[in-house]
Parts: structure tokens; C-alpha cells; sequence
């Protein structure tokens, strides 16, 4: 222990003691508070009635997105060919 940083030089009488160890005191138990409450947001964030539906909704949003933007490529792409076809045909009949 490094002597020459005493943080308690300030504790000049017993109240001073007291004030000191009740502050502490009070430091600990905030950070058993502090653990605590990270503990349950841990557990309830793996808890697998959760995690399980985060984690399918993660996978499944690009892989929704890509399927969709197919099935909208391949619309536009036979609408596009079908509006060819109609403008060829009315060519064809003049």
C-alpha cells in the first residue's frame, strides 16, 4: 500500500471516522445496486423467451428484404418484357 496517497488525511476527529465509513458504506452498496441491476438486464435479455424470437427476427429481416426485392425484381422485369410485347404487337398490326 503506497503511503504517500493518503485520501483519508481530511478524517481529523471520530466523527469525521464516522462520516468517512458511512460513505463507504454507502459507495458499496451503490455498487452492489449497480451489479445487480446489470445482472437482471443481462438474464432478461438472454432469457430465451426473448432471445430466441430477437435473435429469428435479426435472421429473418435481411433474408425478407432480399426475397422481396426478388419477387419486385421479377415483376418489373416481366411487366417491363409484357410492355415490350404490347408496344411490338401494336407495331407489328400497323
Amino acid at each position: 500500500m503506497n503511503l504517500s496517497r493518503n485520501s483519508y488525511s481530511h478524517i481529523k476527529s471520530f466523527e469525521d471516522f464516522e462520516n468517512e465509513k458511512m460513505k463507504l458504506y454507502f459507495q458499496i452498496k451503490l455498487s452492489e445496486k449497480k451489479l445487480e441491476l446489470r445482472y437482471i438486464e443481462l438474464v432478461s435479455f438472454l432469457n430465451p423467451m426473448r432471445f430466441v424470437p430477437f435473435l429469428v427476427n435479426s435472421w429473418l429481416t435481411p433474408i425478407a428484404l432480399s426475397i422481396k426485392n426478388i419477387i419486385i425484381g421479377f415483376f418489373t422485369k416481366n411487366g417491363t418484357n409484357c410492355s415490350n410485347t404490347n408496344e411490338e404487337k401494336e407495331e407489328k398490326s400497323n
